[in-house]
């Protein structure tokens, strides 16, 4: 299949890149001209590479792109000015919107859409893909927003659509999120401040993750699709992040300078988040296969390997 794939060059889509191209699909990498292409300069040469700041239509004229992977996305927990509301509407909304307009005219049949656990409604039970919507910040909104726009295009233009709701994915080249912080701290013997620690949430191993997407592909252009569809791409287990701490500074064989109840966004922070993953077992096929311990254990490791390189 030829794939065009927007936000490549980050942690979950330089991942998928690397299985897409395995499974010997053709890439095609649109990116923003001034982009860090560091997870994925050991296969930048086997993708086709474009600039989201050029002209997009280029792209769909100079190839037959059967489905577009859309991962590129602007996350702020928390927007602190218009300008970053801006910035997240410009690439959360706009420029997929853009994207659509484009796979209408150039007949492009599919598109797999990112979404987040975050648009839900808080609660203490496992979250169904039915459940209520209630943004839990303004980047989730976005999600929303555009979540509707994709509904339209797919049900008035025919283009086979899907989201995948993403909970709490964690893995090697993951962005400065709470494990990557924890491994860091711990290696780096710096000190870092977290809230209790009590909340509990889907940690979800970035291979699963690529499976999901990769399940949609197969999915999306088979006779089980029918229409727009939603699945929730987590593992149906939550732990505490002092669990999590915990485990690793074994690993580590120290506690290091790890501090609970110390940090000033503690009461902003989401209590619980569990995920009820059974649509996509039922009709993907697909389920999280790395344990939490593993998939700690193969974040750990790599961190340690990257560290070493620069010692």
């Amino acid at each position: 299949m030829i794939i065009l794939v927007t936000g490549g060059t980050g942690f979950i889509g330089s991942h998928l890149v690397h299985k897409l191209l395995k499974l010997k699909h053709k890439v095609i990498l649109l990116k923003r001209r001034m982009s860090d292409t560091w997870r994925i300069n050991d296969v930048l040469k086997q993708c086709f590479i474009y600039n989201s700041d050029d002209n997009l239509e280029k792209v769909f004229r100079e190839n037959k792109i059967d489905i577009i992977i859309h991962l590129a996305t602007k996350y702020v927990k928390f927007h602190k000015h218009s300008k970053e509301a801006k910035e997240i509407i410009n690439t959360n909304i706009t420029f997929p919107t853009l994207l659509l307009d484009l796979a209408v005219k150039y007949k492009v049949n599919g598109f797999i859409n990112t979404g987040t656990c975050f648009e839900y409604r808080l609660t203490n039970k496992k979250l169904k893909e039915t459940d209520k919507i209630e943004p839990y910040n303004f980047y989730a909104a976005s999600k929303i927003a555009f979540e509707e726009v994709l509904k339209f295009y797919s049900k008035n233009y025919k283009i086979n659509a899907v989201t995948l709701k993403l909970f709490y994915p964690y893995g090697e080249k993951d962005n400065q999120k709470l494990i990557s912080l924890v491994i860091t701290a711990l290696l780096q013997k710096q000190k870092l401040c977290l809230n209790s620690g009590k909340q509990k949430l889907n940690f979800t191993y970035i291979s699963d993750i690529v499976d999901a997407y990769i399940k949609v592909l197969n999915f999306i252009f088979s006779s089980e699709y029918t229409s727009y569809e939603v699945f929730n791409t987590g593992a149906d287990k939550a732990y505490s992040v002092r669990q999590i701490v915990h485990y690793l500074q074994k690993i580590y064989h120290d506690k290091g300078d790890i501090n609970f109840g110390t940090s000033s966004h503690k009461n902003k922070d989401i209590k619980h988040m569990n995920c009820n993953n059974q649509k996509a077992k039922r009709l993907l096929n697909w389920q999280p296969k790395v344990n939490l311990a593993t998939g700690l254990d193969k974040t750990y490791n790599y961190s340690i390997s990257k560290l070493s390189e620069f010692n």
